[in-house]
């Protein structure tokens, strides 16, 4: 039977990668501390597939064409892609994908009434790249990503993010064989970002949802309304999306955080949290 051995959460910022040293000395080395121990403990998990709760940010899905799920289904990713190596000074690379079981998962989907879109196709940004240039740097496990709209209102409710986070667990505990699978949730936690209020980070709330998902208190972060992320979390909040559908994924599973720090140089309330039962 398929089992998950490792879940994390993390935030997936550019500057943790293209301009580390903008960061407090202290709060870099707590940061990148935070990332190396969930790089062992994700490496020790031996995961055969990483499956993804990530954001585009309008570079894939623009406003033309906005899913609210979208599973990858493609055989190779970029991440990066030629297109923000640059941006993120990460090397560009291809990461390898699953399709067959990306395509499973899709079909199972839509048999149980979560109408997945699906993409061929997909340069990731920070969403992807970011996290893992920290979390598997041999590149050396296949991924597939689940996309969420966290970008262009009306976005799925948290409820919702629940819920198809659920689906995606029970996918995985229902297959036969021996796969190990490691689940990553990237985003958050707060931020402003090209708005007036560009560059705050509201501590007290990230602490808020820290201490929720240490205590696998899921209900009040899927309660959230998109107003109460807009106000206390920002934009950027809304990517808190990703995590609760992680935590839907591995009920009881509580978060054990390894760093937070808010950072004012990334313009992000920036964590590194692995899950487990």
């Amino acid at each position: 039977m398929a089992e998950i051995v490792a879940a994390v959460c993390c935030s997936h910022a550019p500057g943790l990668s293209n301009n580390p040293p903008l960061a407090q000395p202290e709060q870099r080395q707590r940061l990148e501390a935070g990332f190396a121990e969930l790089r062992r403990r994700l490496a020790a998990a031996r995961p055969d597939l990483i499956v993804m709760f990530v954001n585009d940010h309008i570079q894939n899905f623009t406003y033309a064409n906005m899913p609210a799920f979208c599973v990858g289904v493609a055989d190779t990713y970029d991440a990066p892609g030629p297109g923000s190596e640059r941006s993120l000074k990460i090397p560009a690379r291809k990461v390898a994908g699953k399709p067959a079981w990306a395509g499973d998962l899709l079909e199972s989907g839509h048999a149980a009434g979560v109408d997945f879109a699906y993409a061929y196709e997909i340069e990731s940004w920070d969403d992807m790249s970011v996290p893992l240039h920290f979390l598997v740097p041999d590149n050396d496990v296949p991924v597939v990503p689940i996309y969420t709209n966290c970008a262009a209102p009306p976005l799925p409710t948290p409820k919702r993010c629940r819920e198809v986070g659920a689906f995606v667990g029970e996918f995985i505990r229902s297959r036969r064989g021996s796969e190990r699978i490691a689940l990553v949730a990237t985003g958050g936690i707060s931020h402003w970002v090209g708005t007036p209020q560009t560059g705050r980070i509201d501590p007290d709330w990230d602490q808020w949802v820290l201490d929720h998902v240490a205590r696998a208190d899921v209900e009040p972060l899927a309660r959230l309304t998109w107003d109460e992320i807009e106000r206390d979390g920002g934009n950027g909040g809304q990517e808190i999306r990703n995590w609760i559908a992680l935590l839907g994924a591995v009920p009881g599973w509580k978060g054990d955080v390894l760093a937070y720090e808010p950072v004012a140089e990334y313009i992000t309330g920036c964590a590194t949290v692995w899950v487990h039962p």
